[in-house]
């Protein structure tokens, strides 16, 4: 996702935990933007037009909701921490992350190759300026408001838990008359539930 960098570190196999709980921080500017992008993630936001649109106010330019393409899944409830921070920029970074995989658009599955702990880096920008930007890139509107941290790179792909995930594939299932589409999802979301019970590929469940 373009918003973090995504660095795998070599945990590989380790087991799978669903974190529910609220992120840990130090209670810096910088973190605390970060643990509220976190709880838009958990509360399923980036999965609506309308949760995206509230989401958007955490960066310095949002972008618009892609409808298709794929869904990315993560755990939130990590410690993280700031980095650095220099003039008006900085960075944080989260510890002990869980990226369980991707869901496309025809509501099929993906896990990673390996389930691994994951590190995701922010990078923040101190502004009190906030851009729309549309569908084609083209730039809507620019509004100033009170100086604060916000998000520097533009959100442009959905993410959310995996128990979020679930209930987004119970939803499009029964909105659709395909029985194919149907039938990814119901494979779907067994294979997360079997995720959130803590059976990754390498376990025996």
């Amino acid at each position: 996702m373009s918003v973090f960098r995504r660095i795998l570190v070599a945990l590989l196999f380790a087991p799978i935990t669903f974190t529910a709980q609220a992120p840990q921080s130090n209670g810096k500017p910088t973190e605390l933007v970060v643990v509220e992008y976190e709880k838009f993630v958990a509360d399923g936001a980036f999965l609506t037009p309308e949760g995206w649109k509230k989401a958007g106010t955490l960066y310095e330019q949002s972008t618009a909701y892609p409808p298709n393409g794929e869904i990315f899944l993560m755990g939130t409830g990590g410690n993280l921490g700031e980095d650095w921070v220099k003039d008006n920029e900085a960075q944080v970074e989260t510890k002990w992350t869980d990226y369980y995989g991707t869901i496309d658009s025809a509501l099929r599955f993906k896990p990673p190759e390996h389930y691994v702990m994951t590190v995701y880096m922010f990078r923040l920008v101190y502004t009190n300026k906030h851009r729309d930007i549309g569908g084609n890139g083209e730039p809507l509107r620019e509004l100033t408001g009170p100086w604060e941290w916000k998000l520097a790179d533009p959100q442009t792909k959905r993410v959310t838990t995996t128990a979020r995930a679930i209930e987004y594939l119970s939803l499009m299932r029964d909105k659709t008359d395909d029985p194919l589409i149907k039938k990814n999802a119901d494979k779907s979301i067994a294979a997360l539930k079997r995720t959130m019970n803590g059976c990754g590929r390498t376990s025996a469940c």
